[in-house]
This record gives structure tokens, C-alpha cells and sequence, in this order.
């Protein structure tokens, strides 16, 4: 199971402890939301506005809610309230030593959980919530609703399109359809001692191919050019079926081997299911900087019967070159 799937349940673990809370919290308080003002109510000061609902501080220091008519809808005992939508109030609240962010109804269950340290506005009413224990951002939609089931890196907006970024690699979304569409992804892989910088916006095969799609072709290309410089195939099977590619790793091909540089991307769809990534890469032995070889490496993958991408077969093809120059469209697909 991966870190971001790790991450999500105990999120959604933490969720279901605080509602269960929240809501026997609320059965046993019969008096709130009476849309009475008693001592603890009394406004102090009243801030921002949201539509008919504004935001007050009580002669203690804590924040709450009232309507046009001036009745309290949400009592004041929370630090700060930073947005107030229809159906959610995102409030903050101290545990222990931590100030933590979270969501509730206006009959003060808990609906969004207190794991956010921020929340930041993205763009085109998507936001960004920042879990406090690792700094995952969990991205939501403007009615605070959970838009994608992991959390990522960072998040950031640019135009139209939403840029999450996982394992280093950006995926951009635009966000003018009804539903975010995934629209280019830009892969960084290390490649023995180098970076291959690849980026797909084919939206045929972006259509077909998720973010973890490509993670793992990139983990997959990362392990086997490791395998073939270190000459230790030992790994094999755990990104492939080993069998389909005992011909054509062959040992002893690149051992001791330094990479300078890796160019000359390309993405192609053998089939419906099959998928063939290739690059060239500069390498030199070790000692031997002035007989400069490259290779070209074609690494075709599809889905395995669980429905993960699989390894299923590479092929180098090894010849002299000069070192050259590459061009703006070495990168592109």
C-alpha cells in the first residue's frame, strides 16, 4: 500500500472517530442552536460577512455565527472562523498545543475532520487543505467536498488547469469541464546518475492512463536502468513477470556505467493495453570518458490482471554516437 493510500485512510479513520463524537456531542447538548443569546453569546465585535450570515466574537475571544435576524446559529467557541458556505462553517480549535482546522454543520457536528493546519484558495473555488502532520495537501471543491481520493506534494493554480504534484512529478488538470480532466503530465525519473524529464499531453492516451498509471511506469524505469547498471537483476520480478524479459536483459551490458545525459523521449501505444516508452541516454565506463556509447532503450508495459502496470518487456539498442545537443522537442511526446 503507498504512503498517499496510507495517508487517506488514517484521515478517513481520524473523520469517523470525531463524527462519532461530534454527534454524541450534539444528542447530549440540548441547548444549542436554540437561536437564543445568552452570556456566552453576547457579540463583542462583529466581523466578516458571509451572504446573511456574520461572523462574531464573544467578550471571551471565541467566534461564532449569527443570521439577519441576529440570532446565533453557530455558538461562539471557536478560535477563528474562516469560511462560512451553506452547508459547512470551516472553524479552528486548539488540541493540546496544536491549532487545528475543521469543518461542521450548522447543528455543530463535525463533517470535515480537525487534521488541516491551512486551508488556502486555489483558484476557480477548488482549495487546498493542509494536513498538519505531514504537509499532504487534500484538495476540495468550493462546498468543501473532497475532489480527489489522495493527497499530494503541493498544489498550486495556474489559468484554468490545477497543478498537484506527487513523487515530484506535476499532473495538470483543467478544470473548465464539470470534472477535472487530467491534460499533461510532467514526469521527472531518475535514470542512473541523471533526470529523465518526460511529459505526456496525448489526451487519447491521457484519457486511459492515470496518475498512478505513470508513477509506476516511472518507478519501473528508475529500478530496471538501476538494475542494468548495477548488473543485480535480483529485483526483476518485482516490477515485472521476470520471465518475459530473461532474453533480453542480458548481463553484464552496462555494469560500471556512467549516464551523462537522457534525451530523445517518446510515448506509443502498441494496442489498446500496450504501451512502449522510450529514451536514448549518453553513457561512458568508468575510466573512459573518451569512448562515449548510447543506447537506446525501449521498455513496454501493460496491465497486469489486478489492473497495475507491468513491465513486460525492454529492449537495448547499443551504438557509437557522438554527443549532441538535444533540441526543445527532445522532452515532448
Amino acid at each position: 500500500m503507498s504512503d498517499r493510500a496510507k495517508l487517506l485512510i488514517s484521515i478517513l479513520f481520524i473523520a469517523a472517530i470525531i463524527l462519532t463524537i461530534g454527534l454524541t456531542r450534539f444528542y447530549f447538548d440540548v441547548t444549542k442552536n436554540n437561536g437564543k443569546i445568552g452570556s456566552d453569546d453576547k457579540v463583542d465585535s462583529l466581523m466578516q460577512s458571509y451572504g446573511k450570515m456574520q461572523v462574531f466574537r464573544n467578550p471571551g475571544g471565541f467566534c461564532g455565527v449569527i443570521n439577519a435576524d441576529g440570532a446565533v446559529v453557530i455558538e461562539p467557541e471557536w478560535m477563528e472562523i474562516l469560511d462560512v458556505t451553506p452547508n459547512i462553517v470551516l472553524v479552528s480549535r486548539r488540541f493540546g498545543s496544536d491549532i487545528l482546522i475543521g469543518g461542521i454543520d450548522y447543528e455543530e457536528n463535525i463533517v470535515l475532520p480537525f487534521v488541516y493546519s491551512e486551508f488556502r484558495n486555489l483558484g476557480n473555488g477548488y482549495k487546498a487543505g493542509t494536513v498538519a502532520a505531514d504537509g499532504t495537501c487534500i484538495i476540495y471543491d468550493s462546498d468543501y467536498r473532497m475532489v480527489f481520493s489522495t493527497g499530494y506534494e503541493a498544489a498550486s493554480f495556474a489559468r484554468r488547469y490545477l497543478i498537484l504534484t506527487a513523487e515530484g512529478c506535476d499532473f495538470w488538470y483543467n478544470v473548465d469541464a464539470p470534472k477535472p480532466a487530467l491534460q499533461r503530465a510532467e514526469m521527472k525519473t531518475p535514470v542512473g546518475n541523471r533526470t529523465l524529464e518526460w511529459r505526456v499531453s496525448n489526451q487519447v492516451y491521457l484519457s486511459e492512463l492515470t496518475e498512478a498509471d505513470l508513477l509506476t511506469v516511472s518507478k519501473c524505469i528508475t529500478a530496471y536502468t538501476g538494475m542494468l547498471l548495477a548488473d543485480d537483476f535480483s529485483g526483476l520480478s518485482a516490477i515485472t513477470t521476470s520471465d518475459h524479459l530473461s532474453g533480453l536483459t542480458k548481463p553484464g551490458t552496462m555494469p560500471g556505467a556512467r549516464i551523462d545525459r537522457v534525451f530523445d523521449f517518446s510515448l506509443a501505444r502498441q494496442d489498446k493495453e500496450l504501451y512502449d516508452l522510450a529514451f536514448s541516454a549518453m553513457y561512458h565506463r568508468s575510466g573512459k570518458r573518451e569512448s562515449d556509447q548510447m543506447v537506446q532503450m525501449h521498455l513496454l508495459f501493460r496491465r497486469g490482471t489486478d489492473n497495475h502496470m507491468i513491465l513486460t518487456s525492454a529492449n537495448l539498442d547499443f551504438q557509437s554516437a557522438e554527443p549532441q545537443v538535444p533540441s526543445e522537442s527532445d522532452e515532448e511526446e
